[in-house]
């Protein structure tokens, strides 16, 4: 155990040993059921109170990494337990501790809205209402395709982002997760389908889509896809999906051109291949320039476009309502997968979330949350610039995240575990990857950080940056 403890970096001292023990564990491989350090030589080698340590080493062995004999101690555990999922333990943290405000400290990794965004007495009053207007129909099981009243609300809520569909259209669905999971059942898994992703894209989407498709990569540049590389590809092997988040791209922050979009659709009506559209962040634009998404150009009438939007952004995740808008001829099939997976969305969440929309809350909130985002951003965006050996690969004019790319000389898995370590919590880039490492490149989020917070999270990465080894060489210093 090399490392020390920082005691001034105001980071509780449970959250830097706990990294440190499990860094040990995870980068130098320690062998399965090999005797793991004592409690006492930890207390001794950090010089840090016996409570502490022990609290460390129970949630090292909650998540994994150790297990307890009574009377012998503790041990390493199987690497299976957890090295088949090192590349996603920085976005489980992320949710397990970033939603709870316990470890650590500050929050750069979030993709969801701090708490104090969700209009909670709001919701408490549609509650009510929905109770006193609808009674115990709401307890009962729903319409499998989602409420009507709620869709035909949906119906007319998207007219205004040029999508005119009627509620039979429309599924009411628990989430993204479980909208992706009814397009591969409702497109079959035999044979082996052929999805088109994004590098770098949406981490959940290559963990629930490379477990079931054969995936192919598409580079992403500033305003999407090279359409012409991928036609090439499309023209020497069959494709059945692709899979596309066209508006302030997670983790980019790109949007894709009007005319990309277009000719995405042109290609699929050729090549006889389905869009999946994830618009989850098409109504955070911070400019006056409006986006619009694949979906709405979709005119042709072939209805290529799978269409996925969820209101865990907009409104909060404990709503747990996502809708999707499938091709008119799948969906019977959409709608029975749908009713395997999940027969009953909660009905009393759905009314709420009607009431939401038709009260007009859902637009207000959404423009008192853009105000604080978008100051958020240019906070970030303008201290970022200030930072050495760094560089804004874009300028994102919407969505949540700041997409960053290290100098060369600087190692990336290093600086996200010493920013850890100092109590500050980003992403590394090599988690949005398909089968490829990339550790030069950093996602940081502005959703969850207060103004004070974003300040003291870019002066750690700012300290970690200048003081890391690649740049004292860089700039000559040793």
């Amino acid at each position: 155990m090399n490392e020390k403890i920082i005691r001034k970096t105001g980071t509780n001292f449970y959250t830097q040993l706990y990294e440190l023990l499990k860094a040990e564990i995870v980068t130098k491989k320690m062998k399965p059921d090999s005797k793991f350090y004592s409690v006492r030589q930890t207390v001794i080698k950090f010089d840090i109170n016996i409570n502490t340590v022990l609290r460390v080493y129970r949630m090292l062995e909650e998540n994994g990494y150790i297990y307890s004999i009574r009377g012998k101690g503790c041990f390493v555990k199987e690497y299976s337990d957890f090295t088949i999922s090192d590349k996603v333990i920085p976005i489980m943290e992320s949710f397990r501790y970033g939603q709870q405000n316990e470890l650590p400290e500050i929050i750069f990794s979030n993709g969801t809205p701090s708490k104090d965004f969700f209009p909670v007495e709001v919701y408490q009053r549609l509650s009510e209402k929905a109770i006193k207007d609808c009674g115990k129909e709401l307890f009962g099981y729903q319409n499998v395709q989602g409420l009507t009243s709620l869709r035909d609300t949906l119906a007319d809520y998207l007219e205004k982002d040029d999508i005119f569909v009627e509620r039979e259209d429309i599924i009411i669905t628990s989430g993204t997760q479980q909208s992706l999971d009814i397009v591969i059942k409702a497109f079959g898994c035999h044979p082996v389908k052929t999805i088109v992703i994004s590098n770098p894209t949406y981490p959940n989407a290559i963990n629930f889509l490379g477990d079931v498709c054969n995936i192919k990569t598409m580079d992403i540049e500033n305003d999407g896809w090279d359409m012409e590389k991928f036609e090439e590809m499309i023209k020497k092997e069959k494709i059945h999906m692709v899979y596309v988040i066209s508006n302030f791209q997670n983790p980019t922050g790109i949007v894709w051109s009007d005319e990309k979009k277009k000719r995405l659709i042109q290609l699929a009506e050729e090549y006889d291949f389905y869009i999946i559209e994830d618009d989850c962040f098409c109504e955070f634009y911070y400019d006056e320039n409006k986006v619009y998404s694949i979906k709405s150009m979709d005119k042709s009438g072939e209805e290529r476009v799978v269409y996925i939007r969820t209101y865990s952004k907009m409104f909060m995740p404990g709503i747990a309502l996502a809708f999707m808008i499938p091709p008119r001829k799948f969906m019977e099939k959409f709608v029975l997968i749908k009713y395997g997976l999940d027969p009953n969305t909660p009905g009393l969440n759905q009314k709420i979330l009607e009431y939401f929309i038709t009260e007009g809350h859902l637009d207000r909130h959404l423009e008192e949350s853009k105000k604080i985002l978008a100051a958020k951003f240019q906070k970030m965006l303008s201290l970022l610039l200030k930072i050495p050996h760094i560089k804004i690969l874009i300028v994102p004019r919407g969505g949540f995240f700041i997409w960053i790319e290290l100098a060369d000389y600087i190692d990336g898995e290093k600086f996200y575990y010493k920013c850890k370590l100092r109590g500050l919590s980003i992403l590394p880039g090599s988690i949005f990857y398909y089968n490829k490492r990339n550790s030069c490149e950093i996602r940081i989020s502005f959703l969850s950080a207060t103004m004070e917070e974003i300040e003291i999270g870019i002066k750690i990465m700012e300290n970690v940056l200048i003081n890391c080894e690649g740049a004292k060489k860089f700039t000559g210093k040793i």
